[in-house]
């Protein structure tokens, strides 16, 4: 009996080691899972950090296309941007007080002249003018030059919208100077010269990038707010028939164009003068050797 009872606690202390070990090694197995998705979670998130510069700084190729709300609808409205030009031809029959009422209509509506252009030949006079003019004022200056005095032959005005290309560039602009500063940031940060070199040359890019979109702003800024006209403003000059001349007029004329036909013919003579001495000098020349040839012949027959 005590040898069985003996036995039966030998067997229950085995057991219970075994179990201990168990636990232990199950325990030790779970803290390396754990250790291990601890590191793989680490290894993600340094990833992910390193990652994120590129991917935050990226520049899209195109603007995210959204849709507008109501607001966003009206205030594209309130922003409108119209370029308003066109070209007149506009006959005169006094050039000077048509320029001068032109010249105190701009004055009226704060216009100027871009560029002024004279032509004056026979048949006509002519004002070639470029005028720009506050966009508000620009029916004005096209009515009042319809009502005045003069006519007007020809008439082309356009109205283009551009709108949709202003908000465009501002939205760009906005996102540019953004991420510029987020690059300073970055640099600001940076360790090795790889870097920096990298970072600076991105700043440069999105440097010229801005330049040359604010320019493009100011371009269309300038065009809407100052509307261009042409102006082609002309006066035919009349013709006036010569009375025609009498006889002994005409002889005159004729006798005079011949005396000056002898002379510009000596004029001529005498500026190819070398060129005749030489010909005369070849004729000469020709002349004498047909002579000496001739006796030579004659010398032959007689002997």
């Amino acid at each position: 009996m005590k040898n069985n009872i003996l036995t039966l606690l030998v067997a229950l202390t085995i057991l219970c080691s075994c179990s201990s070990n168990q636990e232990k090694e199950t325990a030790t197995e779970n803290i390396k899972v754990v250790a291990d998705e601890v590191v793989v979670t680490e290894e993600n998130r340094v990833y992910e950090a390193a990652a994120a510069p590129a991917a935050q700084f990226a520049l899209p190729d195109k603007p995210t296309t959204t849709k507008l709300s109501t607001t966003d609808n009206q205030l594209i409205i309130n922003k409108q941007k119209i370029i308003k030009d066109g070209s007149m031809t506009v006959k005169s029959r006094n050039i000077s007080d048509s320029k001068k009422r032109i010249d105190q209509l701009l004055k009226k509506l704060n216009a100027y002249y871009e560029s002024e252009d004279l032509q004056n030949n026979e048949q006509s006079v002519a004002y070639n003018l470029k005028i720009r003019i506050p966009s508000a004022s620009f029916e004005q200056l096209i009515a009042a030059l319809e009502n005045g005095e003069d006519k007007i032959e020809a008439k082309n005005l356009q109205a283009r919208d551009v709108t949709e290309e202003y908000v465009d560039i501002e939205t760009r602009l906005t996102t540019k100077r953004q991420y510029l500063q987020r690059y300073k940031q970055i640099l600001a940060k940076a360790a090795t010269v790889k870097d920096i070199l990298a970072i600076e040359e991105n700043i440069r890019t999105l440097e010229e990038e801005i330049d040359s979109q604010q320019g493009r702003l100011k371009y269309l800024a300038d065009q809407v707010a100052f509307s261009t006209l042409n102006i082609n403003l002309y006066q035919e000059k009349e013709y006036l028939q010569q009375p025609q001349s009498g006889f002994l007029t005409r002889t005159k004329v004729a006798l005079n164009n011949g005396w000056q036909s002898i002379v510009d013919f000596v004029l001529w003579m005498l500026s190819i003068w070398p060129y005749l001495i030489i010909l005369f000098i070849s004729y000469l020349t020709i002349k004498r050797i047909i002579k000496i040839r001739r006796q030579r012949i004659k010398s032959k027959e007689t002997n």
